[in-house]
Order: structure tokens, then C-alpha cells, then sequence
């Protein structure tokens, strides 16, 4: 995805758009993002797939994220 065209889209006011740059090509996916919103502090965008954060793995393949607390 390309983030500087993503930034964009959002800042014109285009969230539909932005939405379907990030999940082109794996659109059929079973955890593909419905929703997304920009962390205030990064700036970057947070997937959503209903009320469950989603994120993509290495391969591009669209996943449950791992929660924070498993990382400490």
C-alpha cells in the first residue's frame, strides 16, 4: 500500500478510497478490514474488521492483530 497516496485520500475527504487502496488484491479475505482509523499520535491507519483490530501479515495476508499484551 502506498501510504503517501493512503495520506492523501484521507486528507481530501476520501475514506472509501483509502479504504480499498489498502485492501486491493485481498478483497475475498476472511479478516479484510470494514473500517480503519488514523492513531493520533503515528498518524497511521488502524484496520478494523468489525470490532476486531486486523492487520497484514508478511505476506500481505489480512489477520487478527496481536494483542499488546502478549508482547510484554
Amino acid at each position: 500500500m502506498d501510504q503517501t497516496l493512503f495520506a492523501n485520500l484521507c486528507k481530501a475527504g476520501k475514506f472509501k478510497e483509502a479504504l480499498n487502496l489498502a485492501i486491493q488484491g485481498h478483497e475475498d479475505e476472511k479478516f479484510t478490514p470494514s473500517r480503519f482509523a488514523m492513531d493520533k499520535k503515528t498518524g497511521l491507519p488502524i484496520f478494523y474488521r468489525g470490532n476486531k483490530r486486523v492487520e497484514p501479515d508478511e505476506t500481505g495476508v489480512w489477520q487478527l492483530a496481536k494483542s499488546l499484551k502478549d508482547w510484554g
